[in-house]
């Protein structure tokens, strides 16, 4: 995260009031000039907010005598108003405009909500939402399945369900495939099995497979102002082609094939206003993790994440597919661009669609952060997370100068475990490169890689590895002598999954390793041993990588920083930002304190005897792959879940207590900070918890998916905000529901629960999504 450009001083972020949000401002001042006409101010970008004439069009069309006339424009109507709009780049006029309604003042998202329903929505509003297309993969489908299998639903009832949805409906298998285990291999015959008895398609290994965020957009099952639900976290891909597209679980899975909707709450949105343009070496990747670094894991969740600005024209489809794909690791339930002329050239002349634009000044964003993609430099995430984002001249510095950093308590967390590794020229030498995944592994990034390293060999030593995104990739790869290439350099290129992404079949990580990914998630132990590191790149510096051994920086220090004390002071900026972002005010001394009468050893106790459920306490940004392990969530089975929940959590006190209850939580609960069960859609993990028998979960708050997917098993949570931070492991709490408060027995303090909304009480009231669902078909059967 560069902290200047050129000879620019460091800028320090300014933060300002927006309604109810925060403006935060990045931008270099020099790279938007005042406006001319005096007072210092810089001109909004030109947006066209009127209707097209006929002869206002003939205008704006370049005279060309000679051209053949299209036949649509001769054609005249609806559909020749939209072709020159697409040619000109201009607002579309669409059928769901009305009289004294402008749809461009609205955020995206309820542009996109109100062009499904055909009536306006309001921010916070449930509706039932139909889709255009729902899919899972073999590791979501499975125990799809097997919930509808034992929900009750008449078996008619669920034919005609998945009948309905059957040209709305895809598995693709993509996580584990070709299998590697006899009881996987199973699972994938019944599901193929399945597929075929009910006509559902299914992508699989070979023919034109791949990774579902990559072939479902490349193959048009899923189009502009769609309505698109996935059973993986990163389905809010879809958004860079301005699809209302987002994650779900296994029960929302399950409930969608036979009802073809799912509930939705309108959410907020926030603004990310894009100037300038990026500079060489410089991707899609390096601008998802800027901003995450800028946002962190938690800036957006809930919410919409909208990308906008005059800088929007100079990215390209796969840095928004990209930015869109990392949205959700900033918490975000949608990751949306407008549908512009970029799209339109994406698409082709031949795919019509509705227009979506931003209306920077009018629509109601909660937040609005100003970014300059021209200050940004190649950005590496550094491990345990997405958030931990520093520019390759700035982990350079911080390598180089450790004496000055090491111990420092604002130190940003990732680095220490790299600087005992690196070199004397602040060189992190690498033993794995993995070049792929639904964020990077398109064509276009596998054109960077092969440019590094064509006529060269990896550094020995280092293992490359490189997966297409999908098998048309991998062919077109082919004609280019892409993958000659690569393979002539040393690389490892296999066909089209999600790879070592997922760190259960291949080029997994073993201990003490350190790898770089392009990948999206670098959690602790996602990818293999709980010691082994991974550094999240773009393909351009992971090629480089590969190249020389080690990570290193990409490009020239002086194109971001004037000297050394430039970068220095983007440095100190840079820990500043992590600070505020994760720092909280610690509880005094005589507070921090266990009572005397706190239990010392709580091994076994009755929690009611003692007045309450015994506190397990966790951070914050709690992970699914750290509540579940991935490497156990293939077979769908909560008995076994339950025996791992919190495994790589490092709370070793925890798992010696967990194992002497014989993994029950009856008397216990477990503690988190903010952005609780943030990570992957996987359902497992509240499964898991719920499984144990914990009667709640308490946390300053919840990650988007975890909070859903738990809902709609039943499993309770208890939101309390800053109060979470205050509660100390040993401690005893008891949910006072009368008063609508969480009390810590133990200190004597209680707060206020973050009230469930009426729909999240029938839920909850029913026992979850099954058994609500269940009720209103039978109440519908009943009224007939």
């Amino acid at each position: 995260m560069p902290g200047g450009r050129g000879r620019a001083a460091p800028q320090v972020p300014r933060l300002r009031r927006r309604g109810r949000g925060i403006r935060l401002r990045l931008l270099q001042p020099r790279l938007l000039p005042p406006d001319r006409t005096g007072g210092g101010r810089r001109r909004p970008p030109h947006r066209v907010r009127h209707g097209l004439g006929g002869r206002q069009a003939a205008a704006r069309l370049p005279p060309d005598p000679g051209a053949r006339l299209d036949p649509l424009l001769l054609a005249g109507g609806a559909a020749a108003d939209r072709a020159v709009r697409r040619r000109l780049r201009l607002p579309q006029e669409t059928a769901s405009r009305r009289p004294g309604w402008t749809r461009s003042a609205m955020t995206l998202v309820r542009q996109l909500f109100e062009h499904k329903l055909g009536r306006p929505v309001s921010t916070g509003e449930v509706v039932d939402l139909p889709f255009d297309l729902c899919w899972g993969s073999e590791m979501t489908v499975k125990w799809a399945l097997d919930i509808l299998r034992d929900s009750g639903f008449d078996d008619e009832y669920v034919a005609a369900g998945l009948a309905a949805q059957r040209e709305r409906t895809a598995f693709v298998f993509d996580h584990v495939v070709p299998t590697h285990t006899a009881s996987m291999a199973s699972i994938l015959v019944e599901l193929r099995r399945f597929a075929r008895e009910h006509g559902i398609r299914v992508f699989d290994v070979g023919y034109d497979g791949g990774i579902q965020h990559k072939i479902l957009i490349e193959q048009g099952l899923i189009r502009p102002g769609d309505v698109a639900v996935g059973a993986d976290s990163h389905s809010c891909t879809a958004g860079a082609i301005g699809s209302l597209a987002t994650g779900i679980g296994s029960t929302d899975l399950a409930m969608a094939l036979v009802r073809g909707s799912c509930w939705m709450r309108v959410p907020e949105a926030a603004l990310v206003r894009f100037h300038g343009s990026l500079r060489p070496h410089v991707q899609g990747k390096d601008v998802a993790l800027y901003l995450c670094g800028l946002i962190g894991v938690h800036g957006a969740v809930y919410r919409s994440l909208e990308f906008g600005g005059p800088g929007l024209a100079s990215l390209a489809i796969t840095d928004r597919l990209s930015l869109s794909n990392m949205a959700v690791e900033m918490g975000a339930k949608y990751g949306l661009f407008p549908t512009d002329g970029v799209l339109a050239d994406y698409l082709g002349a031949d795919v019509d669609h509705p227009d979506f634009t931003v209306d920077e000044d009018d629509a109601e964003y909660v937040d609005v952060i100003d970014v300059d993609l021209g200050s940004i430099e190649p950005t590496v995430a550094l491990p345990f997370s997405p958030d931990n984002a520093v520019g390759t001249h700035q982990l350079q510095h911080l390598l180089r100068n450790w004496g000055e950093y090491e111990g420092r308590e604002d130190l940003m967390t990732g680095v220490a475990p790299l600087a005992r590794r690196a070199n004397g020229n602040g060189e992190i030498p690498v033993d794995q490169v993995f070049i792929g995944s639904c964020t990077n592994g398109h064509l276009e990034d596998l054109r960077v890689v092969a440019d590094v390293l064509r006529g060269r060999r990896v550094h020995e030593g280092v293992r490359t590895i490189v997966i297409p995104a999908s098998q048309k990739a991998y062919r077109a790869a082919m004609k280019e002598g892409l993958i000659d290439v690569l393979i002539e350099a040393g690389c490892y290129v296999e066909s089209s999954s999600c790879g070592p992404c997922i760190g259960i079949k291949s080029g997994v990580l073993g201990k003490g390793e350190v790898a770089v990914f392009t990948s999206n998630r670098n959690f602790r132990g996602r990818c293999g041993d709980v010691d082994a590191s991974v550094v999240l790149a773009s393909p351009a510096i992971a090629a480089r990588a590969a190249l020389t051994g080690v990570l290193a920086p990409i490009g020239d220090r002086s194109d971001y920083y004037a000297d050394e004390d430039a970068v220095r002071r983007g440095i100190e900026e840079l820990f500043a930002l992590h600070s505020a972002r994760e720092g909280r005010a610690a509880l005094p001394d005589s507070e921090d304190r266990l009572p005397a009468t706190a239990a010392s050893d709580t091994a076994g106790r009755d929690a009611h005897a003692e007045g309450g459920s015994l506190a397990w306490v966790f951070g914050d940004h709690v992970n699914t792959d750290v509540i579940l392990p991935g490497v156990f969530c293939q077979i769908p089975d909560p008995a076994e879940y339950k025996k791992h929940i919190m495994a790589h959590a490092g709370n070793q006190a925890f798992l010696d207590h967990y194992a002497g209850t014989g993994h029950d939580l009856t008397g216990s609960v477990i503690v988190g900070g903010a952005n609780f069960g943030c990570g992957s859609s996987r359902e497992n993990a509240p499964m898991g918890i719920k499984a144990s028998g914990a009667p709640f979960v308490v946390a300053h708050s919840f990650a988007r998916i975890f909070f859903r997917n738990a809902l709609n098993i039943g499993l309770r949570l208890v939101e309390v905000g800053d109060f979470a931070h205050g509660i100390r492991e040993g401690d005893r709490l008891v949910v006072d529901d009368e008063r609508g408060e969480l009390v810590n027995v133990t200190r004597g303090t209680s707060a206020p629960i973050t009230p469930p909304s009426a729909f999240e009480r029938e839920l909850l009231t029913a026992g979850g999504l099954v058994a609500y669902t269940g009720a209103r078909v039978r109440a519908q059967a009943a009224a007939v």
